[in-house]
């Protein structure tokens, strides 16, 4: 198996096709590395003392044994010559906001002008840094431009950090996570020298990117007790890197479970921006116009789902297997609307399904695509339609009934999808229901359900967190929209 700091140290060397910029773009570029590296020397120190404080996160599966979860192995990065990667990170004004978080999010990240997450060591091998090597071993790709986004102190309970690093392209940024995947394959317990050791491991999920790495950083206090947790992200779109950390004292595999959801949750309206680095970015979410990915696919068609729709994204865990993504998996259950079920819908073209059982839970989530937009709005219309003619469900007595709510959110909640429902089945004293919920984008509608052990009132986080999965997959619907993606 090759050192992928080896090879980057070779990929330093090896040249490639660039256009040679303009002499007023250089010496703006010098100046503002001028700028930037006498920044670094007056927060030498702090950024020392925020590495030593805070953990190195890194995202760890379901157990508490580093050696335990499977390292995926990283996808061979498909590379243009001609590519024009982006050299600098567009500020605030330019509608790419390093400090996005979900509408439901309680705090706010709080930007600064260098790297927050930064020179990773890990079993005394440096792992990433943005900046120039500084040993024979160090990772040799420094960032062309950096940015960093902060909340809470490091080392605190429920602090957490971004840092995003553009590449001069999207190969070095490969070789760059590779290193990382490479430091922590290599570094399960680190001895650490100044307290408890260091357990790292990678967890088996996946991110809506390029590529990924999630892992996790644990204090091993004694044989069975693990402590002062960090996740860390690491995602790759283009030639830029973005890492995310996320810091509780507690430790253990449930709180992993937990933080590594959470951290998802959070990253996801940045990782949806991003598509702007890609070899071929997205429109700036400022522009009204932009061509699309595919050919405009008229009325009495469709275009086809994708194999790698990311439909079990961000999933809960199942106790067994999951049942799907296919098309055959089982998906959102018919509801019984006073013996009225607008669904599953009728005349689709297509459909995809995901289902995740534990005890006591369920999440399911269907997609299905119509090739008219008129049998995808009307699908809408009747599941609305049925909601509001069932308030009650009829027991065999009154505290058997079930309520039927609708929940109030917007379309814009859910990433700007056309049209969508929400509402709640639970019983009227007691615990026991599920949520459902239906968002249309262009042709093609998504419907998820949750069923678990909710209260009429107190369903409302539940459906905050609800709809915070839903926008992470409607903005990857444009493909059913009429401009494309």
């Amino acid at each position: 198996m090759s050192d992928p700091i080896r090879d980057l140290e070779n990929l330093m060397h090896e040249g490639i096709d660039v256009n040679p910029l303009p002499a007023s773009e250089v010496r703006r570029r010098g100046t503002r590395l001028r700028r930037r590296n006498n920044a670094l020397i007056g927060a030498g120190a702090l950024a020392v003392a925020l590495v030593v404080a805070t953990p190195i996160a890194v995202v760890a599966g379901g157990g508490d044994h580093a050696d335990d979860v499977p390292v995926a192995p990283s996808p061979s990065p498909s590379r243009t010559a001609d590519v024009g990667w982006r050299q600098t990170i567009p500020g605030s004004s330019d509608d790419f906001d390093l400090t996005a978080l979900p509408d439901s999010a309680t705090f706010r990240f709080t930007v600064r002008p260098l790297p927050v997450v930064d020179d990773l060591t890990l079993c005394g091998s440096p792992t990433f840094s943005t900046g120039a090597p500084t040993g024979p071993d160090a990772p040799v790709a420094p960032a062309v431009d950096v940015l960093g986004a902060a909340h809470g102190e490091a080392g605190t309970d429920g602090n957490a950090g971004r840092t995003l690093a553009l590449y001069r392209d999207d190969r070095v940024a490969a070789k760059v996570l590779d290193a990382v995947r490479h430091g922590v394959e290599a570094c399960p317990t680190d001895p650490n020298g100044k307290g408890a050791p260091l357990v790292y491991a990678a967890v088996d999920t996946g991110l809506p990117v390029d590529e990924s790495f999630v892992f996790t950083q644990q204090a091993q206090m004694d044989k069975d007790l693990l402590a002062d947790l960090t996740v860390f992200q690491v995602a790759r779109v283009g030639n830029a890197i973005y890492l995310a950390t996320d810091h509780t004292s507690a430790g253990g595999a449930q709180v992993v479970d937990a933080e590594v959801r959470r951290l998802a949750e959070w990253s996801a309206p940045v990782l949806s921006d991003m598509c702007i680095f890609a070899a071929e970015p997205c429109r700036s979410p400022s522009d009204g116009s932009s061509a699309s990915a595919s050919p405009v696919i008229g009325e009495g068609a469709v275009s086809a789902i994708p194999a790698d729709f990311p439909l079990d994204w961000n999933i809960a865990a199942p106790e067994g297997p999951l049942d799907g993504p296919s098309a055959k998996a089982e998906g959102v259950p018919a509801p019984d609307l006073c013996g009225r079920s607008p669904w599953p819908a009728a005349d689709t073209v297509e459909r995809l399904a995901v289902t995740s059982t534990m005890p006591q839970f369920r999440e399911s989530r269907e997609l299905v695509t119509f090739a008219r937009t008129d049998d995808a709005t009307a699908t809408l219309a009747q599941i609305r339609e049925a909601v509001q003619g069932c308030p009650v469900i009829p027991g065999d007595k009154a505290t058997d009934d079930k309520l039927v709510d609708v929940q109030p959110v917007d379309d814009a909640d859910l990433g700007g999808a056309d049209d969508s429902v929400t509402f709640s089945i639970v019983y009227r004293e007691g615990l026991g229901g599920g949520i459902f919920q239906f968002a249309r984008v262009g042709r093609a509608v998504y419907g998820t359900y949750v069923e678990g052990e909710y209260a009429r009132d107190s369903i409302g986080q539940a459906v905050t967190g609800l709809s915070g999965k839903t926008k992470s997959i409607v903005t990857q619907m444009c493909l059913w929209t009429e401009q494309g993606c």
